[in-house]
């Protein structure tokens, strides 16, 4: 049973990533894959609460680097348990990022992010 939540919210973050980060659908899939009231954690600045919130910072983050998010090319680490979910993003022309997510009822409710 575990191993198929994990399973299930890795597949998750895939779709979170490559269909709701690169392609910038904030509204859509990215909205869809968290909770309405996600605490969304990024490197260690003050949480942002709520679906609402967290569309309207990566907004900005991404209009602060020149308006297209930086591509996330590949999962090469991926791993959980139970409700919780570890990813490594490899960004496309080089760098990475640590995505650590608690998943309820198949949607991110707590996301902290290391780029």
């Amino acid at each position: 049973m575990a191993d198929d939540e994990v399973t299930s919210n890795l597949k998750g973050m895939n779709e979170l990533d490559f269909n709701g980060w690169n392609r910038a659908d904030w509204h859509g899939v990215f909205a869809r894959c968290h909770t309405d009231d996600v605490l969304v954690e990024v490197k260690g600045q003050p949480p942002t609460r709520g679906i609402q919130e967290h569309i309207a910072a990566m907004e900005a983050l991404v209009e602060s680097t020149g308006g297209t998010p930086i591509q996330v090319a590949s999962h090469p680490i991926s791993f959980g348990s139970g409700e919780w979910t570890c990813v490594v993003g490899e960004f496309e022309g080089g760098g990475r990022m640590v995505t650590i997510a608690k998943w309820r009822d198949g949607a991110v409710a707590e996301e902290y992010i290391w780029l």
